[in-house]
């Protein structure tokens, strides 16, 4: 009759093929689990696609143009390299993937990582240059009912909102007129190097502020890259008093000079939730730094591969992706309750063999040795 024992090679074999199957039925066992934040995120990536898609009708309402090359997804809102109210070079992928709804729901993502709750204020800074993550935050905005207060500079770097005719704050316009978004810019820029337009001809500069005269923004023109800091701030601050403290998140879109303080920064400065900016040396400050050192939390969208990375979204797919898709959203697990039941499996099993070998041991006599001398 079979006994087991630890001793035994058969015991030792039957305790290897019953660990192995524990441990592939526990391996199998994986489920979807939903991140925090789901629903929100979810609701954001819808309202960005729509926000979206009224962008692709109100450019273009009566027929579809097609960049098969540099706008893959139809968008319409890949610009050109060069116009007259382009500032900078600009990476074409970055544009791209910026124009997935569901940077809607990795902004969302970041905004809880930063703390912010629903109700409250957030100072915003953006640029012409990625028009597609603009939307991502006023989505996300909407979705938790937050209070923006949003500075925009007219200019883009290539492949952005670069068309004159057709700048970002004519497209937020749009989205407000068709009730998507409740807000729009509460003060504008030209843009570019020092915030002034610099680097643009003198005829870009003034379609830059054509673009934000037709729509009735009030317009800050600094002397220099420092006043153009100071105007922001100062823009912020008659917005909501007690700043920096009276807002509970500032949110950087974008390389634009005044917000980051030099051109430097762009490199020096982390991406996502940006943490221990006030440890960190710079060139020259500006509104983000402004932000950080009153210990309002700071949320800095540049490196987007690196974020999206960090985050779980595609970089470069082919096919634009589903809303709803990726590890931001759903994560697999494995099945804690079959890993608790294998583990206590496997635990009762060994203790029984462990058992047995010691009631062997009891239950054998002990050897007598005679001290008598035959």
């Amino acid at each position: 009759m079979f006994k087991p024992s630890l001793k035994s090679t058969w015991t030792l074999l039957l305790l290897a093929a019953v660990s192995y199957a524990l441990y592939l039925w526990s391996w199998n066992s994986r489920v979807d689990h939903r991140q925090d934040h789901y629903d929100d995120k979810l609701a954001a990536a819808r309202l960005m696609e729509r926000a979206l898609r009224t962008l692709k009708e109100s450019q273009a309402p009566g027929g579809v143009l097609v960049d098969d090359i540099n706008d893959p997804w139809n968008t319409l809102l890949i610009g050109q390299k060069y116009t007259q109210i382009t500032t900078t070079e600009g990476d074409l992928r970055s544009k791209q993937n910026s124009l997935n709804p569901n940077m809607a729901a990795l902004v969302v993502a970041l905004m809880a990582e930063a703390g912010v709750k629903n109700g409250d204020r957030v100072a915003i800074c953006l640029t012409g240059s990625f028009p597609g993550l603009n939307v991502a935050v006023y989505s996300a905005c909407a979705v938790l009912d937050l209070q923006p207060v949003i500075i925009s500079s007219v200019s883009s770097s290539w492949f952005g909102a670069n068309d004159p005719s057709w700048t970002w704050l004519d497209m937020e316009a749009a989205l407000k007129e068709k009730g998507v978004f409740p807000w729009t810019s509460s003060y504008a820029s030209i843009g570019g190097a020092d915030d002034r337009g610099e680097s643009m001809s003198p005829e870009g500069r003034e379609l830059a502020r054509a673009a934000i005269t037709r729509n009735a923004v009030p317009f800050l023109n600094p002397a220099d890259l420092r006043k153009a800091v100071d105007l922001r701030i100062e823009a912020f601050q008659q917005e909501i008093s007690n700043s920096p403290r009276g807002y509970d998140l500032f949110l950087n879109v974008g390389g634009g000079v005044a917000s980051l303080g030099h051109v430097d920064n762009k490199d020096l400065l982390p991406s996502g939730v940006a943490r221990n900016v006030r440890l960190m040396d710079f060139p020259d400050r500006g509104v983000l730094h402004f932000f950080a050192d009153g210990g309002v939390p700071t949320i800095n969208l540049l490196k987007l591969s690196e974020i999206m990375r960090d985050y779980g979204l595609p970089l470069s797919p082919k096919e634009r992706p589903k809303i709803g898709e990726g590890s931001i959203y759903v994560t697999e697990r494995h099945n804690l309750k079959v890993v608790l039941v294998s583990t206590v499996l496997l635990t009762i099993l060994v203790l029984f063999v462990i058992r047995t070998d010691l009631r062997s041991q009891k239950l054998r006599e002990p050897e007598v040795v005679s001290d008598e001398i035959l």
